[in-house]
């Protein structure tokens, strides 16, 4: 539309705009609004979840897991002198150390510092000399992957 001049607005009205979409169309976005508008953020305050022990000295508490994808969001503490021995990963794992410094391979990562294993990739033994805290997005972390980690700390691998 143009400005003729007269100072008129050039804007559509209500009823020009019903026009420019069919009854299907609307019917269709009504829809994808309205099954978007219930949801609500998810929040984990602090005092609402405790840390849990997946192996001497390192604790995980759950933020969000995505069961569809097979991935979560966690906080992973490590105490001072944990170690959470090799293993592969299916998914990638992004790692954003918050606190402290952890040992991979020989390299020192510490506060600030972000690392991401692709899927298919394997961890060499990792370790936490003064202690850590991470926030990490990976795989789901199973019993079964908590009693083979448990298995290798225990043979020392």
């Amino acid at each position: 539309m143009q400005d003729n001049g007269d100072k008129t607005t050039t804007a559509r009205t209500e009823a020009e705009a019903d026009g420019v979409f069919d009854p299907e169309r609307k019917a269709r976005m009504k829809r994808r609004l309205l099954a978007t508008a219930g949801r609500s953020m998810t929040v984990v305050r602090n005092r609402d979840r405790d840390w849990e022990k997946v192996l001497p000295g390192v604790f995980i508490r759950i933020l969000h897991t995505d069961e569809a994808a097979g991935v979560q969001t966690a906080l992973w503490r490590l105490d001072a002198g944990a170690r959470i021995p090799a293993h592969p990963h299916e998914h990638d794992e992004e790692c954003f150390v918050l606190e402290g410094c952890l040992e991979h391979r020989q390299e020192r990562y510490c506060a600030g510092d972000y690392m991401m294993a692709p899927a298919g990739s394997r961890h060499a033994t990792i370790t936490s000399p003064e202690g850590a805290l991470m926030l990490i997005r990976g795989e789901v972390i199973s019993w079964k992957d908590r009693l083979l980690l448990r298995t290798a700390l225990a043979l020392g691998r």
